[in-house]
């Protein structure tokens, strides 16, 4: 393990959520003050990139993240506040490159989340701001490290008859990017459902709607994959996302997850498809394995807000096996391992060419 790995594994700070198929919406809280703090520390390796004149390059880079937190009020009424601050052994925005593969400034502190969040009555919920993701979407279509900025609202229904749990979300927001993609508007729609299999078991499902609006606002560098006419496809993504996740409370407890989503804008390169499946609980047991396959096409969604934990966001088929050990109380360490081709590649050699990904993270949340 190199001097890097060390420096990084010792700042012992956190991320969020673990396994990248987990909801990312947030519980109300029932402490009138609570401070909280997330951390990361990771050293990654990735090997064997493709050079356009054909050589092989490898990568490493060490990266260290704090995610500090404070949240005021309670079930009714919430205000967030939160920062956001990276130091990488790289300098992934200086000078600006034309294509960056992150959704974060590897060396830069800045606010994450402010918003305000109120709940009424016991099935109504408004938000405003730049706040947690609502939806339980999967990293294919929404990196949990992004904040959409504007305003949700959402309408729930709890034990009606066999349905745990039936919810519709209307969200819109503007430039919710870490880079610059301030006229870009996203509007999303959503229903999902959570069903009781059994006293250990539930279905979980969600159809959910998305249109981007004015693409040609983004920074180029994090236009990536996404097909380019005059600078990208403008106004031509409106996603239909479709989830389903299955739980099951016995020992070990196991999740399932399948998300497809297709861009009904395009008649090609338009379909994504991400299957998951999660053995274990770090909150319950020491050990969790958790294996991921994807397939994206260049244009199932848009690859500025996809995840930025794989060498490519679209237009790429591979794997990732995530290995974790819990610690402590909130704390983990974990062996994540990536397979990843860039199917749909200008290059007809990069099409069958696989680029590896290794990972050593400590996590640790308070």
């Amino acid at each position: 393990m190199t001097k890097a790995c060390g420096v990084a594994l010792a700042l012992f700070v956190v991320a969020a959520p673990a396994a990248a198929q987990d909801p990312v919406y947030q519980q109300q809280q029932q402490n009138p003050i609570r401070l909280t703090l997330e951390g990361l520390a990771r050293q990654e390796w990735t090997q064997d990139i493709l050079e356009p004149n054909g050589a092989l390059r490898d990568e490493d880079r060490w990266r260290g993240r704090l995610l500090p937190g404070l949240e005021i009020g309670g079930e009714r009424f919430l205000l967030g506040v939160g920062g956001d601050f990276n130091y990488s052994s790289d300098e992934n925005d200086d000078p600006p490159p034309a294509l960056i593969r992150d959704n974060y400034r590897s060396r830069d502190a800045r606010l994450d989340l402010a918003f305000a969040r109120i709940q009424p009555v016991g099935w109504l919920r408004l938000e405003g701001g730049r706040f947690p993701m609502p939806l339980p979407l999967t990293e294919m279509i929404w990196d949990r490290d992004l904040r959409p900025q504007g305003a949700a609202g959402g309408l729930v229904f709890r034990e009606l008859g066999s349905v745990q749990q039936l919810g519709l979300t209307v969200l819109g927001a503007r430039g919710s990017h870490v880079f610059d993609d301030d006229e870009t508007e996203m509007l999303v729609g959503a229903v999902d459902a959570v069903f009781s299999a059994s006293t250990e078991s539930s279905l979980h499902l969600m159809a959910a709607y998305l249109e981007f609006r004015d693409l040609g606002a983004l920074e180029p560098m994090i236009r990536r994959q996404n097909t380019r006419v005059a600078g990208l496809v403008q106004d031509d993504y409106r996603i239909v996302d479709l989830v389903a996740r299955y739980r099951w409370s016995g020992d070990p407890p196991v999740q399932l997850v399948a998300d497809y989503c297709w861009n009904t804008a395009l008649s090609e390169s338009n379909r994504g498809l991400w299957l998951a499946a999660v053995l274990g609980s770090l909150e319950l047991s020491r050990l969790r394995a958790d294996y991921t396959y994807a397939s994206v096409d260049k244009d199932a969604t848009v690859a500025a807000y996809g995840t930025d934990d794989f060498f490519w966001v679209t237009g790429w088929q591979g794997h990732r096996l995530d290995l974790g050990s819990r610690v402590g109380q909130g704390s983990s360490v974990h062996a994540i391992g990536q397979l990843q081709k860039f199917k749909d590649s200008p290059r007809p050699e990069e099409r069958d060419h696989w680029v590896k990904r290794l990972r050593l993270e400590a996590r640790i949340t308070f």
